[in-house]
Order: C-alpha cells, then structure tokens, then sequence
C-alpha cells in the first residue's frame, strides 16, 4: 500500500498540534508559537551561521530532563558572529526564505523587523520581530541576540526535539546551566531590592533541581561574569536572597508570575525556594574570592553541596 499524501501539511500539522494543546492542556497560541521557534531554530541549524549561535533562555527547558518547560513566547541567542543589524537582517530573511514543506509554516520575511538593544547606552544586541503563517494560523515571533557573554563550561551542541513526531530536529550550540545561573544571580546582584525578575528565581530552582555541579564550574561561571559585567563580587548574600525580599516579593510578583506562566515543576512557597538558593550559593560566594579553594559536588536530589 502506498504511503497516504497529504494534500494540505500545513493544515495537517495545525490540526495535530491542536490536538497536541488539547491533551496536553496547553494554551493552543502557545503551542503555535513554541513550535514557529522550533522550526525557526532548524533552519538556523542548517546554515552556515549555526556555529555562530547559542541557544539561551527558557527555551533551554526543553532540552532538560524532567519536563522542566516553562511557557515563554520568545526566543533568545547567544551571537558570537557579526553583530551588526543588517548582518542580522540578512541571515534572517534568508532563514525565511527557506523552504520545508514537510513543516508547513511560513516566515514571511517582510514582516521582519529588527531594533537595537542597548543599556547605559551601550549596543548589547538586537530584538528581531516576525511572522509566520500555519494554515489559517498568524503566529508572532521575537528573537532577542545578545553579543559578548562570557560562558562557561563552553556550549555544546544538542538537539531541541520536535513537538511532532517525524519532523527533522534542530542539533544547535546550547548555554551550559552554570552560565545561565551565573546571569540570573549577577541580576540578583545588580538589582537588589528592586529586582521584579522573579522568573530568574524560579529557573535557578529548576536548574538545582535537576543538575549535580561541580562547584569549580559554578564559581568560574559566576566569577566570568560578574567581571564580563563589571558587578563587584559580592562579599555577602545578595539582598534578594534575604527573607525581607522574601517578604516583600511573595505576596505580589511571586503570585502573580506562578499565575502568568504556571511552570510545569511545582515550586515551594516563595520563602522556602530562597531558602534552597541561599544554600547553593553560600559556599559560591565565599568561593569567588578564594577560587582555588572550591570543592564539592552538587546533589539535586539532596538539594546540598557534598
């Protein structure tokens, strides 16, 4: 018997991924935009520039172990290739003009858009916007690229899976968690006590929750950055990690972030959570000004340096 052929793959594909939102639980738009940023990611895998990007941000979940997902609409990159705009614009519109009809979706590089980012005036990277078609479905897609982060242990390459099954699967560059808890925690730093981003919170919980670190990792991740960044090392804990803060973020931004984008790993009361962080960082802050002198392995399952 011949294989069936399907007259419309686009229509096909939106259809199994409705049905994929709706045993699943998830929000369809979601699940739509998830998958524009999976096939975005497989065609930047096939050119040349593939080398020249690194996978960042909550999109990095769905390549952990345990389901650790947490909803996020956007997609963030590492660049360590040309960073100016029309370099950018080009490589994109050329993504878009690529054609796989097995996956159905359209980016239509007219729709692209690209503004520069910058803070303390300074030229950190480029947002790109987009849009994508899936049948009837119009899907939006942002790309923020950063350029000139320190990372360590180096990338790796690994593949993102496919929401669908027979699809092909992106094998791309990834940020190594080290690096990702180094960022978040030297946010905690910089911010303080005006520090709204308690999603950052939540992922290095994810991230102690499932990885056992080295601490010399950790320790050059942490202290690469905070000098990338020109954060002084901290000689105490930072205020963010301080029952007070604990206090204060609870009651709003914690509620109101597990309400937004309810993550798929259940965490525990706000206050609780810090007390957790407090325990992974304490030895990495005594650590950063005695490098030599970090030792231990992390057990996720202990939540404790051994």
């Amino acid at each position: 018997m011949k294989d069936k052929v399907i007259k419309d793959p686009a229509a096909s594909i939106r259809a199994r991924l409705f049905a994929h939102a709706k045993t699943n639980g998830d929000d369809f738009q979601r699940v739509l935009t998830r998958y524009a940023i999976e096939r975005l990611l497989f065609r930047l895998s096939q050119t040349d520039a593939a080398e020249s990007y690194v996978l960042k941000g909550a999109m990095l979940f769905v390549t952990w172990p345990k389901h650790a997902l947490r909803p996020t609409g956007d997609l963030d990159l590492l660049g360590y290739g040309d960073p100016a705009p029309e370099a950018l614009m080009t490589l994109f519109k050329h993504i878009c003009q690529m054609e796989l009809p097995e996956d159905g979706i359209l980016f239509d590089p007219a729709t692209l858009k690209i503004e520069a980012v910058r803070e303390d005036d300074k030229y950190q990277g480029a947002r790109l916007t987009l849009k994508a078609t899936l049948a009837s479905a119009v899907i939006t897609v942002q790309v923020d690229i950063g350029f000139g982060d320190h990372v360590y242990p180096p990338p790796k390459v690994e593949i993102f899976p496919s929401l669908l099954a027979g699809l092909p699967e992106a094998s791309i560059l990834m940020y190594p968690p080290e690096t990702m808890i180094a960022e978040k925690f030297e946010a905690m730093i910089r911010f303080g006590q005006t520090n709204g981003r308690v999603k950052d919170f939540h992922d290095i919980w994810v991230a102690t929750r499932i990885f056992p670190f080295e601490m010399t990792n950790v320790v050059e991740a942490v202290g690469g950055t905070l000098h990338r960044r020109g954060t002084a090392i901290p000689t105490e804990m930072p205020v963010g990690l301080t029952e007070p803060f604990a206090a204060i973020a609870e009651q709003g931004l914690w509620k109101g972030f597990l309400r937004r984008t309810p993550p798929v790993m259940k965490p525990p009361p706000f206050s609780q959570l810090l007390g957790e962080l407090r325990h992974f960082f304490g030895p990495i802050i005594v650590s950063l000004s005695v490098p030599e002198g970090a030792r231990g392995r992390w057990d996720p399952d202990g939540s404790a340096w051994r």
